[in-house]
């Protein structure tokens, strides 16, 4: 059977079982405490009747006078009967002795026997100077069965009617309970209607529904920066990229309409042109480590060596810049850093040439320090340039962002790929001044 989809409907159907189920524990419990009360009070009539019937003398069939009623008024219309065996042998009966009786067994005490498909209550006893001798009394469970059958259908409507009862009332109470979900996905189908992730769902209700209200808000609150950062990063790229591509179209365009241009002025525009293509391509690869480190839970991290991972990107900054002065001016001991390395060369690449391009203008020193302390290494890498005002600095840190008075050539993303990979890597990021009066960046990483 399957469940029902509503929740409304499943509440009601939990307190339906809920009730079905204590009810039918209780009345079970009920029913066996009336047939154990009623079998308890037989006993008591059996060995009330057992002691009247052999009370005085007994008579020429063995059972008492019973003072001042005989067995015979005493028995009568009473649905009990008494009966004498000697050995195997019943010598005598009185009362309402059914069809088909069988002899007394031969233990003493109480117990429940079966005559003619009916339930009777049986007490045994020996009789004194006679050790074959015995006296059985019996009553019919009928009254007993009576009531408990009468209950049990007494307990079969109550139960009925208490289950129609809940469900109604599981249902309107229900119903009022669910009205801030209700209300809470109203809010959301209005949003994703109007796609506009700025209106808040209503917060109110149990602590539960305004619990979920305020992750849902919280997530609809994040899905609204994120589907924000994505826009403006996609009009900034297609921004950046129109310019280059507008100059090398113009360069292709003047050749095209110039096709006698002297060699030098032709040789000028292939030159402005391959400086174009390669903005393009810097811009490209760029964007490339910004989406590969959004994608950087899912690529292989290992145990790195920095201080040989620095010293060969200080290497290879001194072939791309020669007119640069690197300094290595401390080299840190043995000791690895668990991480991607391709990420971790990213953010020593991007320091460098960023370092490079934004030193002095007639070649220039960059400083690189790489230390090891307290189970975290600390890289720095400082320029002689101009320097960044520290209202700047954090600006600097987004997509596409140059200071405002820099000239150098640039894509804007080197500072935010060191940002984005040092995070990735659970690390800390401080943009200030260097000593040697241009910007120096440090990155902290956990060892």
């Amino acid at each position: 059977m399957r469940a029902p989809r509503s929740l409304r409907a499943r509440l009601t159907l939990a307190a339906l079982l809920a009730v079905a189920i204590g009810g039918t524990i209780a009345g079970g419990l009920l029913l066996a405490a009336v047939e154990r009360d009623g079998r308890r009070a037989v006993d008591e009539a059996l060995r009330e009747q057992a002691a009247e019937v052999l009370r005085g003398p007994p008579d020429d069939r063995g059972f008492g006078r019973g003072g001042r009623r005989g067995p015979d008024r005493l028995l009568a219309g009473s649905g009990t009967f008494v009966q004498v065996a000697y050995g195997g042998e019943v010598v005598a009966q009185r009362g309402d002795v059914p069809a088909g009786a069988p002899a007394p067994p031969d233990e003493d005490g109480l117990r429940t026997v079966e005559i003619d498909g009916r339930s009777w209550r049986s007490l045994t006893l020996f009789l004194d100077g006679a050790p074959e001798a015995r006296l059985q009394v019996l009553a019919t469970l009928a009254p007993v069965d009576a009531r408990v059958a009468t209950i049990r259908r007494l307990i079969l409507l109550l139960g009925l009617l208490a289950l129609a009862l809940t469900g109604l009332a599981a249902w309107a109470f229900t119903t009022l309970a669910i009205r801030p979900l209700a209300r809470l996905q109203a809010g959301a189908a209005r949003v994703s209607g109007a796609e506009d992730l700025r209106t808040p769902l209503p917060d109110e209700g149990p602590d539960e529904v305004r619990s979920l209200a305020g992750a849902l808000n919280g997530m609809l609150a994040r899905l609204q920066a994120s589907t924000e950062a994505t826009r403006r990063f996609a009009a900034d790229a297609g921004h950046e990229l129109r310019t280059p591509l507008t100059g090398l179209r113009a360069t292709l365009d003047t050749l095209e309409r110039n096709p006698d241009l002297p060699a030098a002025q032709r040789a000028a525009l292939l030159r402005e042109s391959s400086a174009e293509q390669d903005r393009i391509v810097h811009l490209l690869e760029g964007l490339q480590a910004l989406a590969r480190g959004e994608a950087a839970d899912a690529l292989p991290r290992e145990d790195i060596e920095l201080g040989d991972l620095v010293d060969a990107a200080v290497y290879a900054a001194r072939r791309r810049h020669p007119q640069v002065a690197f300094e290595l001016r401390e080299q840190a001991a043995d000791g690895s850093l668990h991480g991607w390395a391709g990420g971790l060369r990213l953010v020593v690449d991007n320091l460098l040439d960023n370092a490079a391009l934004h030193g002095h203008d007639d070649g220039g020193r960059v400083d690189v320090d790489l230390s090891h302390d307290d189970g975290h290494w600390l890289l720095r890498v400082a320029d002689d340039g101009p320097g960044i005002p520290a209202a700047e600095h954090e600006r600097l840190l987004e997509p596409f962002a140059r200071g405002r008075a820099t000239a150098a050539p640039g894509t804007g993303l080197g500072l935010a790929i060191v940002a984005q990979q040092v995070a990735l890597h659970d690390g800390e990021l401080h943009l200030g001044d260097s000593a040697l009066g241009g910007l120096a960046v440090e990155v902290r990483l956990p060892g």
